[in-house]
């Protein structure tokens, strides 16, 4: 009797729900699988890639899971491999990105009794899964067990895309297998599927557009507050938006996040998850706001949801904007802008990750990938510029952590090969992730990624926060901001890359030049001018006394 057909039937079953993408992390526990990827590789049915890393394999399917918009599996065998996965799945979960973690286990009757690599791992993802289940065998081909397995797999992946009326996120299928062992013939069958090729089950996501739309007047003063996943659709194009880089918000009325400060809407609606500038919550909590959010931005504890007055699922606008607040609005909004841009002009002796956010936003043509690092990129390109048309940004937004990145961006630089992708990190991004550059020599390189690296040798985004105040600076506190949030590094970028077998090369902030192919561009930068520099342009802008009618 043929070992472990459940690995096979798993994979096939996989494979018809539309699952394409798989990155298999070497164990022998999950042997069995990685032989049915391989040959379903081999065939040209799915994209295989081999990593040793699980932590970093898990970001690379999420990046693939970003790029394809189906979801991606990472694959790993028994143990605290599967752990590894947990970072990854985090950001999936608050990022509503399908993901399939594939979990090969030891069988339950080896659970508590001390066999090697042998940990109680189907919890590891608890409150942080959308779906998860544990599969028995099909080892004897027995129809209803076989049945049973390919029916929860369906099921898992429907869950991943956010059927069952919930929002897309990672799954676990976590799949006992009694031994390595692999299969004695390449072409070991899995018991039957449905005829034709389709999923077990089937289902379709639930659909927003069925659910009733809250009505939004806006002859008030109204301001949208798009945050990461938002769907601008259905906001007429007059009305001002505020929109971080991943949001799709060409031919809006876009303004700066700044800007804000300065206005006084009588509405804000949140769609999405809006996470990056204090900037635009503070209007959230002035008394006389109406803030009406959008359900999906709800989970995850989204800021907004505290002082929502209402939760809807989607909402409708009607009517228009006073043609005085419209004339207001763009007026403010120039004004920062052009204090931003002053800014930059006279520090350009001494750039900084807002230069360099600035310079890429001027590279980029229609048709490319950018990919920001979670901490500092994210919120420079939005305070620098706007993002040119046709230009598709993605960032680890869900829980907003700089773990994974490069393997993020690799993923989405994989599945995206006839275009091209620009990643912008800050070096304490790099170094935590520079391990995702490793490739087997087998393996496929994304030969249209550059990754542009801001670096300032340290923590750049704690200068402009309470903790970068100049007091903490003072004899008082000695070199306590330094050692624990400056964290300044002695790394040499250029010797990891040449450790990687990537290409390297120094540039200046304003000469990214045409960064292509899997290229690392180094731009030195400094981080002791940031705090300066935002200072600068606020006091610009309150000198310049814009319109305010808030107290």
């Amino acid at each position: 009797m043929e070992p472990n057909t459940s690995a096979t039937a798993v994979v096939d079953e996989l494979l018809r729900n539309n699952v394409r993408d798989f990155v298999y992390c070497p164990g022998s526990r999950n042997g069995p699988i990685g032989f049915a990827l391989h040959r379903l590789a081999q065939s040209g049915e799915i994209e295989l890639h081999v990593r040793l890393d699980e932590r970093s394999a898990a970001f690379v399917a999420l990046g693939l899971s970003k790029g394809s918009g189906r979801p991606a599996a990472v694959v790993t065998t028994s143990g605290t491999a599967v752990a590894n996965a947990l970072p990854a799945v985090c950001e999936a979960n608050h990022g509503k990105v399908p993901l399939v973690v594939l979990s090969a286990n030891r069988p339950p009757e080896l659970l508590g009794t001390g066999a090697n690599q042998t940990v109680e791992q189907f919890a590891f993802f608890d409150g942080q899964v959308v779906h998860k289940v544990q599969l028995g065998s099909t080892r004897d081909r027995d129809d209803a067990v076989n049945a049973d397995l390919r029916g929860h797999v369906s099921a898992a992946v429907l869950a991943a895309g956010g059927g069952f009326g919930g929002a897309p996120g990672p799954v676990q299928i976590d799949l006992p297998l009694t031994s390595g062992a692999p299969p004695s013939s390449p072409e070991v069958a899995a018991p039957e599927g449905r005829p034709g090729g389709v999923p077990w089950t089937s289902g379709e996501p639930a659909a927003s557009a069925d659910l009733p739309a809250t009505t939004v007047e806006l002859s008030e003063p109204t301001v949208v507050i798009a945050g990461d996943g938002a769907d601008l659709d259905a906001v007429p194009p007059e009305v001002p938006v505020v929109a971080e880089p991943t949001v799709r918000a060409a031919g809006r009325n876009g303004i700066h996040p700044w800007a804000l400060e300065y206005l006084a809407p009588r509405r804000v609606v949140v769609l999405g998850c809006p996470t990056l500038h204090r900037a635009v919550s503070e209007p959230l909590a002035r008394p006389g706001v109406e803030v009406l959010v959008e359900s999906g931005a709800v989970r995850g504890g989204v800021f907004a949801s505290a002082h929502a007055d209402r939760i809807g699922a989607r909402y409708r606008f009607i009517g228009d904007n006073p043609a005085e607040w419209l004339a207001e609005v763009a007026e403010v909004d120039r004004l920062v802008r052009e204090c931003w841009q002053d800014g930059l002009d006279r520090t350009a002796e001494e750039p900084g990750g807002p230069h360099v956010a600035r310079a890429l936003l001027r590279s980029v043509a229609p048709g490319d990938l950018v990919w920001l690092g979670a901490s500092n990129p994210v919120r420079d390109v939005s305070l620098v510029g706007d993002v040119p048309d046709g230009v598709e940004v993605h960032s680890n937004r869900g829980v907003a952590g700089i773990d994974g990145t490069l393997g993020s961006a690799i993923g989405l630089a994989l599945s995206r090969p006839a275009q091209r992708v620009i990643a912008m990190v800050g070096d304490l991004t790099f170094l935590h992730d520079a391990a995702s550059l490793q490739f087997g020599s087998l393996e496929r390189r994304p030969d249209n990624l550059a990754v542009v690296v801001a670096n300032d040798t340290g923590g750049g985004i704690f200068e402009t926060l309470e903790q970068g105040a100049p007091r903490f600076r003072e004899a008082d506190f000695g070199d306590a901001f330094e050692r624990l949030y400056g964290t300044p590094q002695r790394a040499d970028i250029s010797a990891l890359c040449e450790a990687y077998g990537v290409a390297h090369r120094l540039a200046r902030a304003e000469d990214l030049g045409d960064p292509r192919g899997l290229e690392v561009v180094e731009v030195p930068t400094r981080r002791s001018t940031l705090r300066e520099l935002h200072t600068d342009v606020r006091e610009r802008v309150r000198r310049a006394e814009p319109h305010r009618s808030v107290a």
